[in-house]
C-alpha cells in the first residue's frame, strides 16, 4: 500500500511538470529571417551608392498585452565599407527602418505611413528625438498601422491610464530614422543605429516585416575584384532589447561592385580607329565659331564646310571630322535620372510592356514621391516622401509596380508636433542630381576654342545611331529600331567639381563654348532619361575652332615638344579620395564619385611648318649658291585622288651654321616675305636677290661670304627645296662647276626624327 502511494505521488509530480511545460512548448520563439532579395549592382567609382534593401520577416514570440508598452529594441547595421547615407541633422541620416510594409502592394496597401516624430507620433520622451513608444491594443496585426493618436481601438484621451492626445506613447508610427555611428564612437561611419524601436512579437497567427532602406555605401573603397570574383557589399544586422530575439542569417549581400563607366576617344566618332585628331596651325578651323557673338546650329553635316568661312575667320577648312568622346555604360543601370518624375516626363510606357521608352523631350520636373517600399525605381533617389500632394498616379506608376497602393499617407516630417526638434527626415532619399558625366579638358592650346552640343542622346551599345553614320548623336532619332535614341543627357552649369543644381546651359540646339582657363575646361551633362533594360553609350563631339594667325603664333604652335589636348571622362560630381568624401555628409552631394580616369588624347594642333636642310652652301672663294623653295600645298584636289589639308601660306626663316665672310661668325637668321600656296621662293646668297612669284622675296645679302649649311623652316607643311651651286655670277650655261641637289626634309624621319612636325616627307 505504501509503495502504491509513493508511486501515485510520483505520477502526480510528473503530471504537474508535464502540465507546466505544455504552454512553453506551444509558444514559438521570436525569430526573424533576413533577406536581401537581389543585390543591387553599384558603381565602383561611387562614394555614395544606394545599396539594396534588407528585410526581416519575423514570427513567433508573445504579443504585447493590451494597454502595455511594446518592448523597445536597438537595431544596428554594419557594412564592410563606410555608410555614406546623407546626414540630415547629425547624427540622424536618411536611412530608414520601415515596419510592416505600409503603403506597399499586398495586404497592407491601405496602411498609411507615419514616421516617429510626426504629428500623432510624438518623440518627446527623455530618450530624445527619433524614439517613440507604442501602447499595444492587443492585436499584433494592428500595432504598426500608422494611425495618428490611435490607442486600443480608440483614441488617446488621457483617461483610464491612456496617454493624452499628441503625447509620448500615442500613435502607431511605422517609420524610424537611423543615426550614424555609436555612442562609443560617433564617427564610426560603417554603422547605423535605429534606437528605441518598438518591436511587438507577432505571435503565431501573423508575421512582422522590417525593411531597412536608403542605405548608401562607399563602393570605391572596396574596388573591383579580379576576373573570376565579384566584390560584395555586405550588411550585418543585430537587434538588442528586453526580449529574446533570434536572427537567422544576419549577414547579407546587399550590393555587387562593378565598373560603371568606360570611355574612349576617336577622331571621327564611332567607326574611327584613330584616337586623336590632328589640326595644323596655319589652317583656320571652324572660323565662324571663333569669338562669334552667336553660336551656330549643330547640324548633321561636317563642321568645317558649314562653319569655316565668313567674316569671323576667313575661308576655313572643310574638315569633316571632329574629336569625339564616348561614354560607355558599364552595366544596365549605371546611368540613372534623378527621380521617377523624370522618367514619366521624358518617357512613355511601352505598348508591349518592358517599361518606359524615351519620347524625345528634355523636361526636368519637380520630384515625385518614391514612397512605395520595395518598388525599384531605377533612379538616383531612394525612398523619398516629402509631400502629400506629389505622389504619382497610379502609385507606383505603371511599369514600376504591378499593384497600385491606396493608403492615405502623411509625408515624412519631424517638426509637425514639435517645431524645435528637426531630424531632417523630410529630406530622406532625395538625390542631389541624376547621373552626371563630366569631360575634364586639359592642355587646350592658347588661341583655340572648344565647343560641345547642349543635348546628346544615348543609344544601345553595338548599334549605329539611327542606322547611319551620317547622323550625329546630337540629333534626336525616334523609333524602336536598334539605333534609335534610348535616352538623353543635357549640358548643365556646375561648380568646379560638377556639383550644383541642374541649370541647363541653353534650350537651343546651338553649340556651347567650353570655358577654358590655363588650358583647362569642364563640361558636365546630366542624364534625364535612360533605359534600365539596355546597355547604353553616348558620343559627345568636341568641335575645335581657331583662326590662323601665324604672325601672332595663334593658335599656339608646338615647335619643340608636342602637347596634345586631352580629356578625362568620368562621373560627376567628382572629388579626390579623402576621409571627408568617404564619410556621411550633410553638405556633399549624393551620389558623388572619384575623378575620371587617366586622360586620353583628344586633338593636336601642330605648328604649321616644314623643315629643310641644305647640307652645304657657299658664297665665297668664287662660288655662289642659289636656293629655291616651293610651297606645293596646291594640288589638283580630291576629285583627282589628292588628300591634303588645303592651301597654306607662310614665311620661310633661314638659319645659318658655319663661317661668315672673312672668318666672321655666321649671319643672323632672316625671314622671307609670305609665300602663297602654289608659289616658289628663290634666293641667291651673295646678293639676297630672287623673288616670290612676281614679287620680292624680302631677303637681303647678309649671307654674302658665308660657307656652311642652312636649315630653312617654312610656315607651311608642303615645302620642297632645291640648291644650285655654281661659280660666282655664273649662269646655268656658263663654264665651270655647277651642281644641284634636293633639300633634305627633316620632318617625320622614321629613324632619326629631327622635329615633331607633320610634313610631306619626300625625295630624301
Amino acid at each position: 500500500m505504501a509503495d502504491f502511494r509513493r508511486l501515485f505521488y510520483a505520477f502526480a509530480v510528473v503530471a504537474l511538470l508535464a502540465g507546466l511545460s505544455i504552454p512553453a512548448a506551444a509558444q514559438a520563439p521570436f525569430v526573424c529571417n533576413t533577406n536581401a532579395a537581389t543585390p543591387f549592382v553599384v558603381r565602383a567609382e561611387g562614394y555614395a551608392e544606394l545599396v539594396g534593401d534588407l528585410t526581416l520577416n519575423c514570427t513567433g514570440g508573445t504579443p504585447t498585452s493590451a494597454g502595455q508598452a511594446v518592448p523597445q529594441v536597438q537595431v544596428q547595421i554594419i557594412l564592410n565599407t563606410n555608410i555614406t547615407s546623407k546626414l540630415l541633422a547629425n547624427p540622424f541620416n536618411e536611412a530608414l527602418l520601415i515596419i510592416d510594409e505600409p503603403n506597399a502592394p499586398g495586404p497592407n496597401n491601405n496602411r498609411p505611413i507615419l514616421n516617429c516624430g510626426n504629428a500623432g507620433a510624438p518623440d518627446t520622451s527623455i530618450s530624445g528625438p527619433g524614439v517613440c513608444a507604442i501602447i499595444s491594443n492587443g492585436n499584433p496585426q494592428q500595432t504598426y498601422d500608422g494611425t495618428p493618436n490611435g490607442y486600443n481601438g480608440g483614441v488617446c484621451d488621457g483617461a483610464g491610464g491612456r496617454p493624452a492626445a499628441n503625447t509620448y506613447g500615442c500613435g502607431r508610427p511605422n517609420v524610424f530614422q537611423g543615426r550614424t555611428g555609436t555612442a562609443q564612437n560617433p564617427n564610426q561611419a560603417n554603422i547605423v543605429v535605429f534606437s528605441g524601436v518598438p518591436l511587438d512579437p507577432p505571435g503565431t497567427g501573423t508575421s512582422r516585416t522590417l525593411r531597412i532602406t536608403n542605405v548608401r555605401a562607399d563602393a570605391e573603397f572596396l574596388g573591383i575584384a579580379s576576373t573570376f570574383t565579384q566584390t560584395q557589399i555586405q550588411m550585418n544586422l543585430t537587434v538588442q532589447g528586453s526580449q529574446t530575439l533570434q536572427i537567422n542569417n544576419p549577414q547579407q549581400i546587399v550590393a555587387l561592385v562593378q565598373r560603371g563607366l568606360i570611355m574612349g576617344t576617336s577622331a571621327s566618332g564611332a567607326g574611327s580607329q584613330r584616337t586623336r585628331l590632328d589640326f595644323v596651325q596655319c589652317n583656320t578651323e571652324n572660323g565662324r565659331l571663333f569669338n562669334a557673338a552667336n553660336n551656330f546650329a549643330f547640324g548633321a553635316t561636317s563642321f568645317g564646310g558649314a562653319l569655316g568661312g565668313g567674316a569671323n575667320g576667313g575661308a576655313g577648312n572643310a574638315n569633316t571630322n571632329t574629336p569625339t568622346v564616348r561614354f560607355i555604360e558599364g552595366f544596365n543601370t549605371a546611368f540613372k535620372p534623378k527621380n521617377i518624375a523624370h522618367v514619366l516626363a521624358n518617357g512613355v510606357l511601352a505598348t508591349l510592356g518592358g517599361g518606359y521608352v524615351y519620347n524625345g523631350t528634355t523636361a526636368y520636373p519637380t520630384d515625385l514621391n518614391q514612397n512605395v517600399p520595395g518598388a525599384i525605381y531605377n533612379t538616383e533617389s531612394g525612398f523619398e516622401f516629402f509631400s502629400n500632394a506629389a505622389s504619382p498616379t497610379p502609385n507606383p506608376p505603371a511599369g514600376i509596380g504591378t499593384t497600385a497602393v491606396t493608403a492615405n499617407t502623411t509625408f515624412l516630417n519631424s517638426t509637425a508636433q514639435n517645431a524645435a526638434v528637426n531630424t531632417g527626415i523630410i529630406g530622406a532619399g532625395v538625390a542631389s542630381q541624376g547621373t552626371r558625366l563630366a569631360l575634364n579638358f586639359s592642355n587646350i592650346p592658347n588661341g583655340s576654342q572648344i565647343f560641345v552640343p547642349p543635348v546628346v542622346f544615348l543609344y544601345r551599345q553595338g548599334t549605329t545611331y539611327c542606322n547611319t553614320s551620317t547622323v550625329l548623336v546630337t540629333t534626336y532619332c525616334s523609333g524602336n529600331g536598334p539605333g534609335a535614341a534610348t535616352g538623353v543627357m543635357v549640358l548643365t552649369a556646375t561648380d568646379a567639381n560638377g556639383a550644383g543644381a541642374f541649370t541647363p546651359v541653353t534650350t537651343t540646339a546651338n553649340l556651347q563654348q567650353v570655358s577654358v582657363t590655363g588650358g583647362a575646361g569642364l563640361a558636365v551633362y546630366e542624364v534625364l532619361f535612360s533605359d534600365p533594360s539596355s546597355l547604353e553609350q553616348v558620343d559627345v563631339p568636341v568641335v575645335v575652332s581657331f583662326v590662323a594667325n601665324l604672325t601672332a603664333n595663334a593658335p599656339a604652335g608646338l615647335p619643340v615638344t608636342g602637347v596634345t589636348a586631352q580629356v578625362a571622362g568620368g562621373f560627376a560630381p567628382f572629388y579626390n579620395p579623402s576621409n571627408t568624401v568617404r564619410s556621411p555628409s550633410s553638405t556633399l552631394p549624393v551620389p558623388r564619385f572619384i575623378p575620371g580616369a587617366t586622360p586620353l588624347n583628344l586633338f593636336l594642333i601642330s605648328k604649321c611648318a616644314c623643315d629643310l636642310l641644305f647640307p652645304f652652301v657657299s658664297s665665297n672663294g668664287g662660288f655662289d649658291t642659289g636656293i629655291a623653295i616651293a610651297n606645293t600645298s596646291l594640288d589638283p584636289g580630291a576629285a583627282f585622288g589628292f588628300v591634303s589639308t588645303g592651301p597654306q601660306q607662310g614665311t620661310v626663316q633661314f638659319f645659318y651654321y658655319g663661317v661668315g665672310a672673312n672668318g666672321a661668325a655666321p649671319p643672323a637668321a632672316q625671314t622671307s616675305a609670305n609665300v602663297p600656296a602654289g608659289q616658289v621662293l628663290t634666293y641667291v646668297l651673295s646678293t639676297g636677290g630672287g623673288g616670290i612669284g612676281t614679287g620680292p622675296n624680302g631677303l637681303d645679302n647678309r649671307a654674302a661670304g658665308f660657307q656652311g649649311y642652312i636649315i630653312a623652316q617654312a610656315g607651311f607643311q608642303y615645302c620642297h627645296g632645291f640648291m644650285y651651286f655654281s661659280a660666282l655670277g655664273a649662269g646655268p650655261t656658263s663654264n665651270g662647276i655647277s651642281v644641284g641637289y634636293l633639300g633634305i626634309v627633316l620632318d617625320n624621319s622614321p629613324i632619326l626624327p629631327r622635329t615633331l612636325q607633320a610634313a610631306e616627307n619626300q625625295a630624301h
